[in-house]
């Protein structure tokens, strides 16, 4: 299914929290885009305390880099090891400060992609529902597209529940098994969370109430995705594939933990080539089966009009 972008005025104030350790030129694409949706403010954490992206994301208005170094660290006495840990943290930093009526939390790789402007949703938004879940899309490799940083321009959903296993073959043959719901990464999507809740813990993904871990349990929204260019560069993924496989997300997913960590090279291309790759078989399958979203970002020209 196709979807058009817009020129959307901002009417709510909302914002973005990240936390990357990513080249600047892909912190540029995701502050750019993000900006051209109409968020007023955008916190990055630099994971890795990069002095030079900070210099260069402090020019930009609206845009807050915040340096995860040792005195950023101090306050809780460590640095938490785990990536997600530290994530969990600067969104709930951010958050408890409040500084706008909405805070999304994505990462570096992870771009919204509204049906309509951001502020017309957030306005209609009178449920009285704590956060908003977008409905997460992974991209897919196109090695013939020019280069636009984050490249990808076709995207694959989730396997929805429920769905005959014998319309998952369909669209992913012998490697279903290892992708029962049609996603590398996660199926959980992210959330843009409505800030001043007494007792509310920002996630990863969603949010639970005080102490209690649970997550809360919302319907995804019908106008919200979230373009998650996970694996579209495969140099990149392959590179990332034996952490992914042992300590990253890849490691819940037991099946294709075995299978990434016992494949030939071989195994493997073929696997990402026929999973992961737009090719004209996949496209159309996904395409059949109403899973398949195309988006044209146009990343380095948002870049270009920053500065």
């Amino acid at each position: 299914m196709a979807h058009s972008i817009f020129a959307g005025a901002t009417v709510m104030d909302w914002g973005v929290c990240t936390t990357v350790k990513a080249p600047l030129a892909q912190i540029l694409a995701f502050v750019a885009w993000h900006k051209h949706l109409g968020a007023s403010r955008i916190w990055v954490h630099l994971d890795d305390a990069d002095d030079v992206s900070a210099g260069i994301l402090k020019q930009i208005e609206g845009v807050t880099p915040v340096l995860c170094d040792k005195a950023y660290w101090a306050v809780l006495g460590r640095r938490p090891k785990r990536q997600e840990a530290r994530q969990a943290y600067n969104v709930q930093r951010v958050y408890m400060a409040a500084e706008v009526p909405v805070l999304a939390h994505l990462d570096v790789d992870e771009f919204l992609w509204p049906a309509r402007p951001v502020s017309e949703i957030l306005n209609d938004w009178t449920d009285g529902t704590p956060f908003l879940r977008a409905r997460p899309a992974e991209a897919l490799h196109d090695p013939t597209l020019p280069d636009d940083i984050f490249t990808a321009r076709q995207f694959k959903y989730p396997f929805p529940t429920p769905m005959p296993l014998e319309d998952r073959m369909d669209v992913l043959g012998d490697y279903t098994a290892l992708l029962m719901k049609n996603m590398l990464s996660h199926k959980a999507g992210k959330s843009l969370f409505r800030t001043g809740l007494d007792g509310l813990m920002p996630k990863l993904h969603a949010a639970s109430w005080g102490d209690d871990p649970a997550p809360i349990k919302l319907a995804l929204h019908p106008e919200l995705t979230v373009l998650h260019f996970h694996a579209q560069d495969k140099a990149a993924w392959l590179a990332a594939l034996p952490h992914r496989t042992t300590d990253g997300a890849y490691r819940f997913n037991e099946t294709l933990a075995a299978f990434a960590s016992d494949a030939t090279p071989d195994e493997i291309a073929d696997f990402y080539n026929r999973t992961q790759s737009a090719t004209p078989e996949l496209v159309a399958k996904l395409k059949a089966h109403d899973l398949l979203l195309e988006a044209d970002l146009n990343l380095k020209d948002k870049v270009a009009a920053l500065f």
